[in-house]
């Protein structure tokens, strides 16, 4: 891996931590927003940042927003709109196209980012949407995680990753004028000759905070993130404390796991008992005998939903991103993490980790064998489509 300095990092926890720190970068920002989400809904969180990035588009910031078009499939023509006519450049990530291949829908952009001025920056699992509201705002409350990350080097990381995505997308049609259109395709066609050089950073910066931005945008760099994972786990001496929203580990990310846990490790894992794609909750069930026989403990979140993908090692390493341990995020979605070695985020993470699991409820191995067959077989059923969820 390959680090850049951090001027500092800071852990947000739920909406209600990350939405006023975005919304606020956003309305300070002076001369670029570049904003990526999986999902963006067309409720009061949505409308927040719909309002926010027309004001900035309004006092001239150039604006460039882009949502995959599958996790945003119910996003109506009504609220995109309005953001197009304000001045924001809009595009979908492989919307259904009749040339394009029908596998192509299968590749997603996950990645939830927002880049502010190449001077802020902000990266986790947050898409923007109301399930994120706390329930005291009459939401459900969902738990999840977010970075904030201050200094140019990280935010020029994260830009190469929007550009790559960015030249790959369809942008929305820019108005009903013909001034719209033109000034529509003159930038895409400079965004489109552009491309933003990755900082090529040390294996430790000099000074400053050390992270590396990982994506996984090329074949070549697929297992990108899968890799440092790997390379994280199997170095741990003391724990791990892991918290996936879908998780359905591979056999290599099992192996390293379980041989953690034999050489002394405390490896915990946290799930959420109840999911927002039930299939994916029961594939993830089908791993737990394995892991359980090994050694790993397993723990259910039943508060909410459970969307966070973090990860802390002895004190030292903490890994917050988008990246979920299924087939999806290892081949078929843009993902991104960010690998942050600081004492101080992670005891933030491992402190917040262990709030966590005081409200969790612990799986036992003989609990888990004790449930009905007919769960064993949907779990077993629902394991082998784990390609396709």
């Amino acid at each position: 891996m390959q680090f850049v300095p951090a001027d500092s990092v800071r852990l947000l926890v739920n909406g209600d931590g990350a939405y006023p720190e975005m919304l606020g970068a956003i309305a300070g920002a002076r001369s670029r927003i570049d904003m990526e989400t999986y999902i963006l809904r067309d409720d009061r969180a949505g409308r927040m940042f719909q309002e926010a990035l027309c004001l900035a588009a309004a006092r001239g910031v150039r604006v460039r927003l882009l949502y995959d078009w599958l996790g945003s499939l119910s996003l109506p023509r009504h609220f995109v709109e309005p953001l197009v006519e304000a001045g924001v450049e809009v595009a979908a990530y492989h919307p259904l196209i009749l040339r394009r291949p029908v596998w192509a829908l299968n590749k997603r952009d996950h990645r939830k980012m927002l880049i502010v001025d190449e001077r802020v920056s902000f990266t986790g699992g947050l898409n923007i949407g109301d399930e994120y509201a706390p329930a005291s705002q009459g939401g459900p409350g969902w738990r999840d995680t977010h970075l904030r990350l201050d200094g140019t080097e990280v935010a020029r990381a994260m830009t190469d990753l929007f550009g790559y995505a960015w030249r790959r997308a369809t942008p929305y049609p820019a108005s009903l004028s013909r001034r719209g259109r033109a000034g529509w395709a003159l930038r895409r066609g400079l965004a489109g000759r552009s491309r933003e050089a990755a900082p090529r950073g040390q294996d430790k910066p000099a000074a400053g905070i050390p992270v590396s931005i990982l994506g996984n945008e090329v074949l070549r760099y697929r297992r990108r993130i899968h890799h440092a994972y790997l390379r994280s786990i199997r170095a741990a001496r003391r724990y791990i404390l892991i918290e996936n929203a879908y998780f359905i580990p591979n056999r290599a990310v099992r192996r390293a796991l379980i041989q953690a846990a034999r050489r002394g490790v405390f490896v915990g894992v946290v799930v959420s008992a109840r999911s927002d794609v039930p299939i994916t909750a029961y594939a993830t069930r089908a791993t737990f005998d394995e892991l359980l026989a090994g050694g790993v403990r397993l723990f259910e979140w039943p508060l909410s939903v459970m969307h966070a993908k973090t990860a802390v090692i002895d004190d030292a390493w903490s890994i917050v991103g988008s990246y979920n341990f299924d087939h999806r995020s290892l081949l078929h979605q843009l993902e991104c993490v960010a690998v942050v070695a600081d004492a101080a985020l992670a005891a933030g993470l491992r402190d917040q980790t262990l709030e966590d699991l005081s409200h969790c409820r612990e799986i036992t191995r003989e609990a888990h064998r004790a449930r009905p067959w007919w769960r064993q077989a949907l779990e077993r059923l629902a394991y082998l489509l784990r390609h396709w969820l």
